[in-house]
């Protein structure tokens, strides 16, 4: 408990970090509770398409009079599912051949190093295009793997440099004497101190996780839900020329506003959240 109030305490005094907090509250909340409570019609309304803001209609309608608030709160949905489950796939992959490289060391550290790096020099994006064009992506679990296999590789050359400024210290030379064994340290002694860091990446990754499914879907190239908000940018430069029809310009710029708005408190809650982790930092 004294941990957590703390932990509070830190990001609240810190405008920036306590600003994020909200932001992302709000669009978690948006993602669990906004499918459940707004219904999202899918049937086309000619009559009330292209309506502007209004209290029945917050974001106003698109090209078939569907309602755009509902199509956002349903599509934050996959947005953050997919930034939740790259980030997860990403820290994991790359803690484990970190770990591994940096506490076993010699041809085993050589090897899995090496490979970080070719994963590091490859560019990304075009080979997540070329996969999404090939494989059917009919889910987030499927996209999120596709953009987790390039995350990881920084992030295992990081937590390798963390183990092996780490194995050498007198916590663990006591952990050897004591006769605890490899797993031991790396979970029970290394990961704690390696928390901060991995939290703080989780977080950028989610945000980088974010960035590309909304790009790729934009494209048009793994389009698997109608209301991801890459999928209603798609939408609404392709079939409704949002970028020279003005009165597109509600559900055009309703995503994009969300998806800054999702990737700053990304960024200002990460900037905050080594302090609140840190005990050495609080000063």
């Amino acid at each position: 408990m004294k941990g957590a109030a703390s932990f509070f305490r830190t990001i609240f005094n810190n405008k920036q970090a306590f600003a994020g907090m909200i932001i992302l509250i709000l669009f978690f909340l948006m993602a669990t509770l906004g499918p459940v409570f707004i219904e999202l019609k899918t049937e086309t309304d000619f009559m009330n398409r292209y309506q502007p803001p209004s209290f029945r209609h917050p974001m106003g309608t698109d090209h078939v009079g569907r309602d755009t608030f509902a199509q956002i709160a349903h599509g934050s949905r996959d947005v953050l599912l997919i930034g939740v489950i790259t980030a997860f796939f990403a820290i994991t992959m790359g803690f484990i051949i970190g770990a591994l490289a940096g506490f076993a060391g010699g041809k085993t550290d050589t090897i899995l190093m090496f490979i970080a790096s070719m994963f590091i020099t490859i560019p990304a994006f075009p080979i997540q295009l070329s996969l999404t064009a090939m494989i059917s992506v009919r889910s987030p679990f499927v996209m999120a793997g596709i953009i987790a296999a390039f995350g990881w590789a920084g992030l295992s050359r990081a937590i390798r440099a963390q183990i092996l400024s780490q194995k050498r210290r007198d916590y663990i030379l006591i952990c050897r004497i004591m006769g605890l064994g490899n797993r031991h340290i790396i979970f029970k002694e290394m990961l704690p101190n390696l928390a901060p860091y991995l939290s703080i990446t989780f977080v950028h990754s989610m945000q980088s996780a974010i960035m590309a499914s909304v790009a790729l879907m934009m494209m048009g190239f793994a389009p698997f839900s109608s209301t991801h908000w890459g999928t209603m940018l798609n939408l609404a430069i392709t079939q409704t020329a949002g970028a020279i029809e003005p009165r597109t310009m509600f559900f055009l710029f309703s995503p994009i506003v969300c998806f800054i708005l999702l990737q700053t408190g990304c960024i200002f809650f990460a900037s905050g959240l080594d302090e609140a982790l840190n005990p050495r930092l609080r000063s």
